[in-house]
Formats: C-alpha cells, structure tokens, sequence
C-alpha cells in the first residue's frame, strides 16, 4: 500500500496541466489493475480512478491543443475504461462520449457514429451531450445547414468548438457546391446569406481560401471557373438531394 502511495503522489507531482509527459504514461502502464489485465488489488480501485482522470483531462488536453491525432489516441485508452465499466459515474462521462461522436461526425465515419450509438442506452442517448450530435447527423442527413449553424452557436460545453469548426466549414464547402451546381453567377450579398456568414468579407476571404479559381468582379461572383467537388465528406446521393433544395432556396435569396 505504501508503495501505491508513493507512486501516486509521483504520478501528481508531474503533472502538468499543458502537457500530457511520458514519464505518466510509464507509471500507469506499470499498474496491472488498469484494462485490459484489469487485475484486483488492495490500491486498484484507487489507480482506476487516478488513471481515468488523467486519461480523461488528456481528451481534454488534446483538443486544447487542437491535435486530432492525439484526440483519437486518448480516446482508443479511455474506452477500454468505459467498455469494462469503469468511469460510468464520472463527470466527464457524458462529455467524452458526446466529443467522440462529435469526431466521428466530423470524420465523416458514419457507420461508427452509429455503431457507437447503438451501444449507448436509452437514457445515455437522451443526454444533452450525446442528443446534441444526433441532431446534428438529422441535420445534415435532411441537408437543413441553418439548423446546423444555428446549433454549433451554442453547443452544451466550450470543448465542441473545436470540432464544430471543421464541421462548419465541410458545410460551407458543401453550400458552395450546390451554389456552383445551381448557378453560374451569384452576388457577393447573396453568397454571403447561403453561406450563412456575418458579412461580405468572411464570404469573400472563404472564396479565396476554398475556391480561388472563382472570379469575384466587383459585386458579383462568376461560379464557372471550376466545378471540382472540394469535399470528400458529402456522398453523390446527398449532394444531388441538398442540391435541389438550395437549388429552390437560392432562387428565392437571389
């Protein structure tokens, strides 16, 4: 018992709350209470919880950080926790499943989204944080971008953001191409109320980063250059469908 102690108190003293170091990597693979061995000891119950904390605050610490590498590595060890029932009471529980659907979504590995739901229970799919990215997958399957929009404005804890704004701007590239697909020429007024921005220059800086070969003359934007599909996320079938609802949206923007 002594020995967990002293090993505890290691594994706090170098933590660092901007870095995930590997000297705790090493301590916690060291302990044979932790999955898969899942071995019971006098201290396991006490180093399962201290591990998934740690393991939790690096999901967190990954997103901070803004590397989805690290986001999907730390999320591959803490469902080993989940899956043999160890954290179903933590704070964070509720959290992580919803950001890890969130990046499923966003990945566009829709099949896992809803193999991951289908092992959620009732109740845990009604929570705020998981029926926040079911609503997002109707949205999108329905192609209702504003409900999408309107929802990544107020997503259920900060951390979603850093997901949301890959998924805004797929969403964006998708608009586009149903622009393109619908019109040959579109104001710069109208193109910025499809894409649903705050003014003409986020349009027209997002026109530039995405779709370069377009010709903005003035106030009007030549959408003939090229008809290249910018977005691997969207599938032909979902495309020829929101397109032909932009197609009716955008007669009446313009």
């Amino acid at each position: 018992m002594a020995g967990a102690v002293h090993c505890h108190s290691t594994l706090y003293s170098i933590i660092n709350p901007y870095t995930y170091p590997h000297e705790i990597q090493l301590i916690l693979v060291s302990w044979d209470s932790l999955p898969p061995l899942n071995t019971n000891t006098a201290t396991a119950d006490a180093e399962r919880q201290l591990a998934l904390e740690v393991y939790e605050q690096s999901v967190f610490l990954s997103i901070i950080s803004k590397d989805k590498e690290a986001f999907h590595r730390n999320i591959s060890t803490i469902r080993s926790f989940y899956s043999s029932g160890y954290g179903h009471n933590s704070a964070n529980y509720s959290i992580i499943l919803g950001l890890n659907l969130l990046y499923l979504l966003v990945e566009n590995k829709l099949s896992d989204f809803h193999c991951e739901l289908e092992l959620l229970s009732e109740e845990q799919r009604e929570h705020q944080h998981v029926s926040f990215c079911t609503q997002l997958d109707q949205h999108l399957t329905v192609g209702s971008y504003d409900q999408v929009m309107s929802a990544a404005e107020h997503p259920p804890v900060p951390h979603y953001s850093f997901f949301l704004k890959f998924l805004l701007e797929t969403v964006r590239v998708n608009i586009a191409e149903c622009a393109a697909a619908s019109y040959s020429k579109l104001s710069v007024q109208g193109a910025t109320e499809v894409l649903m921005f705050a003014n003409d220059k986020e349009t027209l800086a997002f026109i530039t980063a995405q779709y370069p070969d377009w010709a903005v003359n003035g106030s009007e934007i030549d959408l003939r250059a090229t008809k290249t599909v910018k977005s691997d996320e969207i599938a032909s079938h979902r495309l020829i469908t929101q397109t032909l609802g932009y197609a009716t949206e955008l007669e009446r923007i313009v």
